[in-house]
């Protein structure tokens, strides 16, 4: 299983895979009320086009929206002011 159908696996907790590890293509396109940088990006091995956070900024000002599984950091949509996006 790969790292990204490991971390889809997650999403189903609520739970969205947000490491760098897992993204390319990252751009900074937003900064949200609450101050949160907003990327767009795409997942490893993904043509698709994502807007979200990235894990590592969470977790320096809301640790308690990241989450650790398999040595990646995942993000709980539902404790910040930004939606995980499809873009294109």
């Amino acid at each position: 299983m790969g790292l990204l159908s490991i971390g889809m696996g997650a999403a189903s907790m609520g739970l969205f895979p947000s490491d760098t590890k897992l993204k390319k293509n990252i751009e900074r396109v937003d900064t949200s009320n609450d101050g949160h940088p907003i990327y767009e990006f795409n997942y490893l091995g993904s043509r698709k086009r994502y807007r979200g956070v990235m894990a590592q900024d969470v977790v320096k000002t809301n640790p308690m929206a990241v989450h650790i599984q398999n040595g990646l950091l995942y993000v709980d949509y539902s404790k910040l002011d930004v939606d995980m996006e499809l873009v294109s």
